[in-house]
């Protein structure tokens, strides 16, 4: 990262304990007027006026509104990740733990619709920037490996394990809540009833494991947490 004069010599009036402090404050700062205005409509000195600093600072912290974009995508999406598993968290029985991390997603999608289009506006620069490829590939990644725990649990506790492998598996997930929420916001309208229906494809997953065992599926439970 190249500092300008300014930014250094303003920098250096901060304490080494106060750095990553003022940086979260950037970042927060950041989140709200992205979250507001939109990746294009927003400029540096915007978020320098929201965070109450001299632009000269910010730039000392982030070299451009690309740099600053992917570090409050990533603080937002571990900060989701942080919220989804909380919600799953104390419920052990596997069927329901597939209701509620999806019911979880439809909440996120239908709350925080800014996440999502900062989410797409990242993906968008990384098309044509290898850096910011890079930066998504590792949220993709950890992403995945989230999802892929869960499946892993889930697929443990039924009497068959799936088909599909725990990774393969993993990624289709992770590709359709995504893209359920870009649907959402490219019709402008409401997502819930299309993680329904990704919840009953997933639930029915749980008919096959029982299948192959050569089982009763618990049709009526399914229809139940339905």
């Amino acid at each position: 990262m190249i500092r300008t004069p300014a930014a250094s010599a303003a920098a250096s009036r901060i304490e080494p304990a106060e750095e990553q402090t003022r940086r979260g404050q950037i970042v927060a700062a950041a989140a709200a007027v992205l979250g507001r205005q939109g990746f294009a409509e927003t400029s540096l000195k915007d978020v320098a006026r929201e965070a109450g600093v001299a632009p000269g600072l910010l730039h000392y912290y982030f070299e451009s509104k690309q740099e600053l974009l992917c570090e409050v995508v990533s603080s937002l999406e571990r900060e989701m990740s942080r919220d989804w598993q909380q919600a799953i968290a104390d419920i052990d029985d596997p069927l329901e733990r597939i209701v509620a991390a999806l019911d979880h997603a439809a909440v996120r999608c239908s709350e925080r619709p800014e996440f999502f289009r900062l989410l797409f506006d990242l993906y968008n620069l990384g098309l044509s920037s290898p850096a910011i490829r890079d930066r998504c590939a590792e949220m993709w990644a950890r992403f995945i490996d989230d999802i892929e725990h869960e499946v892993r649990r889930v697929l443990g506790q039924l009497p068959a394990y799936a088909v599909v492998p725990p990774h393969e598996l993993a990624v289709a997930i992770a590709g359709a809540i995504d893209g359920i929420a870009l649907s959402g916001l490219v019709m402008q309208q409401s997502s819930r009833a299309v993680y329904h229906a990704l919840k009953v494809l997933l639930l029915s997953l749980v008919v096959t494991a029982y299948v192959t065992a050569g089982q009763e599926p618990p049709v009526a439970r399914l229809q139940s947490l339905l």
